[in-house]
């Protein structure tokens, strides 16, 4: 796994794909106000219960995963206790603020607090999507931060994570769509918000293709590259990234119809999510076979 272990790949991938989540779902709850709608994006109420409830369980579970990786709850004190700004304490404190938000969203969906949710829209919406935005980049940046692994520094680690938590947040709308009853006569706006994904699924098998191009342009990173593609973590990186991740939810998004849409939908999402984690696991599993982490790639490289 390199010098991060399984909770951090799981934090990585349920704060980013919950950080999309929110992100897409205060935007439609912008567009889905009583002031600012437009018919199109009218959605039901069931919609909103089902995908906030999904959110914020996501969120939590990333919570829960960085506290126990983290060992002890006061280290997560300091967290929010440091003094001088860095990459982690913004991340901590976005991630605080997605939970709160996603979890009050959720109450005043499933309990029915109309009001509530209705002064919220707007307001809480563009919040939402300011801190989903933050949540979905940091857990990027947080990668590319680090100096000590050479094939994390490049802006294209954090471009993949943001295409990619954007995609799988709305992977966890389309799945959540596919159990409202009433879903049938606004399919189209879900295959509008399908189509979305599937540009934000090219553009990352683009970022994909440039990262890996870059890793075998240098030396120092060639190794971690092959690896990738050739070496320990082919599998995950050409059947979990790759098929699973872009190709399939590329093919399924382009073939969506109205008569088998909620089958189509979970089937979208599952792939897409597959290739998040995928895409996280590969990320973070190339730092072992970078030479500024083990030793013998290093000496290997310097022989004449």
């Amino acid at each position: 796994m390199g010098i991060f272990d399984s909770l951090i790949v799981a934090y990585l991938f349920l704060g980013s794909t919950g950080g999309g989540a929110l992100a897409v779902l205060s935007l439609l709850e912008v567009l889905n106000s009583p002031r600012l709608a437009a018919r199109r994006w009218l959605l039901p109420a069931e919609f909103f219960a089902r995908a906030w409830a999904a959110c914020a369980i996501v969120l939590g579970l990333s919570v829960v995963c960085l506290l126990a990786d983290l060992g002890r709850i006061d280290r997560a004190f300091f967290l929010f206790a440091a003094s001088t700004p860095s990459a982690i304490a913004v991340g901590a404190w976005s991630l605080a603020v997605a939970c709160a938000l996603s979890t009050v969203f959720a109450c005043a969906n499933m309990l029915e607090m109309w009001d509530l949710r209705e002064k919220l829209a707007v307001p809480g919406g563009v919040l939402g999507v300011l801190i989903g935005a933050v949540v979905v980049a940091y857990t990027g940046i947080l990668l590319a931060g680090l100096p000590s692994v050479d094939a994390w520094q490049t802006p294209l680690i954090p471009a993949l994570f943001v295409l990619s938590g954007i995609s799988c947040g709305v992977a966890l709308c389309l799945g959540a769509w596919a159990f409202v009853e009433c879903r049938a006569p606004l399919m189209g706006s879900f295959i509008a918000l399908s189509r979305v994904d599937s540009a934000a699924v090219a553009v990352e098998a683009a970022c994909l293709v440039a990262y890996v191009a870059w890793l075998f342009a240098s030396p120092t990173t060639s190794q971690a590259a092959f690896a990738l593609v050739a070496g320990d973590l082919r599998w995950p990186f050409w059947i979990g990234l790759v098929v699973c991740g872009l190709g399939i939810p590329l093919v399924l998004e382009h073939l969506l119809t109205f008569d088998n849409g909620r089958s189509q939908l979970l089937w979208v999402a599952l792939f897409v999510l597959i290739g998040g984690v995928t895409l996280r696991y590969s990320i973070v599993g190339i730092s072992a076979f970078d030479i500024t982490q083990t030793a013998n790639l290093a000496d290997t490289l310097a022989l004449p």
